[in-house]
């Protein structure tokens, strides 16, 4: 359900999946060169001078790519969706369910607002069919495309990126056929005065949810050097090309008002350039969405919905919301929303390129085996709270920006406390726990280690089903056993592993947790409260051995 049908909506894109790069470049250029981007243009052109929008441009583009590339180099390198991405690079398992509900909403949201527009945009021009027919129609040949994958989404974008281009191009070029290049760049802006940091927030904000998805599009590429040409290719143009051309044509109408001034000027024309415009983006806002609730379904319920599923779902709420007319009202709450996007970013790339205690679980997933990771990651959490503060109640710099440099440093500070702590004095006391229902199910779904650490004669008696045995008795030998034991029964050190003892008071699970942790394994918790507590709970045990041939000690402390 989530392998090459399915687009691996849960899983690692293979090699074998992997597109060209002007076939993944022609989807991004797509959703940089939007009418979005000439609205940001025209904003910019009507409180600014037309190079001191060129420095807006520049910073708030430079900022940007510099995200985009190095979430678009994890994405290649993992294959993995953003959401997906998040379990292990920083988030947790329940901490990428968030994240997948936050790029869930943001993006079908703007789906079911984008469909609007083109609904609104179809009705002024033909008048005889009701808006709520053209949302209804737009709805669904968005959703169909989306749903058919990447490969058709490709291919659609090889007719709409071209032909937005052209009528945009000619619709822009019959506005401004009557006025001097010369004299426009020179003009002093029509509006009230614009300040650089408000306008590069415009230029930086209006894309940082795209940058946040990048990795659902560059999972799909095959080499780095893919990523970094199509996105220095993709944001230059679609930054300077179609934002320059908005400046220009706001010193030229003197309104920043880009989609009326398109679509009244031109007619037919300015209608065919919204309806191209909205279709060559809306279809990733739904595919990304998508993603988000496939993940967020997988890990809050359990069940394996397909993605095609979640677009159809999706894809009707946002058709109805836009076909009742309610979809616009929403704008303000995505809006509003969208100051959480920024700091999840920061959060992402710090772990991934410079904390990297995913390193070992991405490995094993990317060669094919199971990996498992903590549900919540707090350092995470935290850094998103003081990320998103920063982006509301700083009132210097660039918000969004802000944001993202907060939330990286944030984290940064967090995992080099919570590393210190854990080599120090206090590491006997921070394995980390598990319950016994949340080890139950990760037993049951083969993605858990589970090692015994009592005595052979009592691992021998009674044990965990499928557990295996790294003696921690005498404690004065627990070191040494471990360091014997641990290579052969588990040599992943990437692997997720629960050490248990008799019971709570039993320190067996701690000696060799601990001593675990200072051999390099980066996924280990305790089962605090041992097999006692499984026996009281009525789930069944095992007797015999599953162990390696090597001398163990026969004692056990007092239980």
């Amino acid at each position: 359900m989530t392998g090459r049908g399915d687009d691996y909506s849960l899983t690692t894109v293979p090699d074998t999946a992997r597109r060209s790069w002007y076939e993944v470049a022609v989807q991004r250029f797509g959703q940089v060169s939007s009418l979005q981007q000439f609205i940001v243009g025209a904003l910019l052109g009507y409180g600014m001078t037309f190079w001191n929008a060129v420095l807006a441009i520049t910073i708030g583009s430079v900022l940007l790519e510099v995200i985009t590339v190095l979430l678009g180099i994890a994405g290649v390198r993992e294959g993995l969706s953003t959401s997906v991405l998040a379990r292990w690079a920083g988030f947790g398992r329940k901490g990428s369910a968030l994240v997948g509900l936050l790029v869930a909403v943001s993006l079908a949201g703007w789906f079911g607002v984008q469909n609007g527009v083109f609904a609104h945009g179809m009705h002024e021009l033909t008048g005889a069919v009701p808006e709520w027919a053209w949302a209804v129609l737009g709805g669904v040949a968005i959703t169909a495309i989306s749903a058919c994958g990447f490969r058709i989404m490709a291919a659609v974008s090889y007719l709409t990126v071209p032909a937005f281009l052209l009528l945009a191009g000619y619709s822009i070029v019959d506005t401004l056929s009557g006025h001097s290049l010369g004299a426009l760049v020179s003009a002093q802006p029509p509006g009230p005065a614009l300040s650089l940091g408000a306008a590069t927030t415009l230029v930086s904000g209006a894309f940082i949810l795209g940058a946040l998805m990048t990795p659902d599009m560059t999972r799909f590429n095959r080499t780095t050097g893919d990523v970094v040409k199509q996105t220095v290719l993709s944001v230059t143009l679609g930054e300077y090309l179609i934002g320059l051309i908005g400046v220009l044509l706001a010193h030229a109408t003197a309104t920043s008002d880009i989609v009326s001034m398109v679509a009244s000027s031109s007619g037919v024309l300015g209608t065919l350039v919204l309806t191209t415009a909205i279709l060559k983006i809306n279809d990733w806002n739904l595919y990304s969405a998508s993603l988000g609730v496939v993940n967020v379904v997988d890990v809050l319920l359990r069940w394996k919905i397909s993605r095609v599923q979640a677009v159809v779902l999706l894809g009707a709420l946002g058709t109805a919301a836009s076909a009742a007319g309610i979809a616009d009202s929403f704008s303000g709450f995505l809006t509003a929303v969208g100051v959480l996007t920024p700091p999840v970013a920061g959060v992402l790339i710090a772990e991934y390129f410079v904390v990297r205690d995913c390193r070992a679980a991405l490995d094993a997933l990317r060669n094919g085996r199971p990996a498992s990771g903590r549900d919540w990651v707090p350092a995470a959490l935290v850094s998103w709270v003081l990320g998103t503060a920063s982006a509301i109640f700083f009132e210097f710099g660039i918000p969004a920006i802000n944001s993202v440099v907060v939330a990286f440093v944030s984290y940064l500070v967090a995992a080099r406390i919570a590393r210190a702590f854990r080599q120090g004095k206090g590491a006997a006391h921070m394995v980390a726990l598990i319950g016994r229902d949340e080890l139950k199910r990760e037993m049951e779904s083969g993605r858990v280690v589970v090692v015994d650490t009592m005595p052979v004669a009592y691992y021998e008696r009674e044990h965990l089903p499928g557990a295996l045995n790294i003696p921690g008795f005498p404690y004065e030998h627990a070191a040494r056993f471990t360091d014997e034991h641990a290579p052969r029964v588990v040599p992943d050190k990437a692997a997720a592993i629960v050490v248990y003892c008799a019971n709570t008071p039993c320190r067996n699970s701690d000696f060799v947790g601990n001593r675990l942790i200072e051999l390099g394994y980066l996924n280990v918790r305790k089962y605090r409260e041992g097999i006692a507590d499984w026996v009281e709970a009525g789930y069944p045990t095992e007797s015999g051995t599953v162990r390696p041939e090597v001398p163990v000690p026969a004692e056990q402390p007092d239980r």
